[in-house]
C-alpha cells in the first residue's frame, strides 16, 4: 500500500508539472518565442513519459507483483 501511495505522489507532481508546461508553451507561442517553445515542448514529453512509466507502475503494483 504505501508503494500506490508514492506512486500517486509522484503522479500527482508529473500531472502539475505537466499543466504548467503546457501553459508555458502556449504562452512561449504567443509571445513568438519559438526558441523556447521547443525547448518546453522537449522537457513536456520527458514529463509525459515519466507519467507513461508511473502508470505501468502503478499497474504493477495493484497486481500485487511490485
Amino acid at each position: 500500500m504505501l508503494d500506490a501511495a508514492l506512486i500517486n505522489a509522484a503522479q500527482a507532481a508529473e500531472h502539475y508539472e505537466i499543466t504548467r508546461y503546457g501553459s508555458l508553451i502556449a504562452w512561449a507561442k504567443q509571445l513568438g518565442r519559438n526558441d523556447c517553445t521547443s525547448v518546453l515542448q522537449k522537457t513536456l514529453a520527458e514529463e509525459r513519459a515519466t507519467d507513461r512509466k508511473l502508470t505501468t507502475l502503478a499497474a504493477i503494483c495493484s497486481a500485487g507483483t511490485l
